[in-house]
């Protein structure tokens, strides 16, 4: 028989197996609930590369463009202005993933037949700070999902990441950290 005190048991259980495992929380730590907010992003010259991949596929040739764009700018002398970022404007995990990865830069540049330049508009977005794995964001764009829905926003539909951790400097993937934007529609 089910009761009242067997629910809560059994709530607590999931919650507990959820952060535990999902969220990758020790037991006994509480996750800090993500800051979002609506801010404004400043318009950013980029070089960028276009890529459709699948997400077996991804890590590796996202890793792949981001060693052209950052040899790129090492073999034109061109400092980078901010970290690199991902625009996704497809992403399908059974199928293809269709995203820019990209390097702000100050100026405009030639580019080549494969590496883009490109001027970003300036833009109101929803954003938050994530702080762990690439492989666990999915909880979190639940939660700007959420966020756009409970604040009647609506998205353009092409999701950022920005890269504020390197992960050939910082081997534990649990401090990486990302800024996720949804940009938003304008009323």
């Amino acid at each position: 028989m089910i009761t009242m005190k067997n629910k809560l048991n059994l709530k607590k259980l999931v919650t507990f197996v959820f952060v535990t495992f999902v969220c990758g929380i020790s037991f006994g730590q509480v996750a800090p609930a993500p800051k979002i907010e609506v801010k404004q992003v400043d318009a950013q010259k980029a070089i960028v590369i276009k890529l459709k991949v699948t997400a077996a596929t991804m890590a590796q040739q996202m890793g792949e463009a981001y060693g052209k764009l950052f040899s790129y700018l090492g073999t034109n002398s061109i400092q980078p202005a901010g970290p690199p970022f991902s625009v996704y404007y497809e992403f399908n995990p059974q199928g293809d993933i269709v995203f820019e990865a990209g390097v702000p830069i100050s100026a405009a540049v030639k580019g080549s037949e494969e590496i883009i330049y490109k001027e970003f508009a300036a833009m109101k977005v929803v954003s938050t700070l994530y702080i762990g794995s690439y492989e666990k964001e999915a909880p979190i764009y639940d939660m700007l999902h959420k966020y756009l829905k409970d604040n009647n926003l609506e998205s353009t539909g092409t999701p950022w990441e920005v890269y504020l951790t390197n992960p050939e400097q910082e081997t534990d993937s649990s401090k990486y950290q990302t800024l996720i934007y949804f940009p938003l529609k304008s009323k």
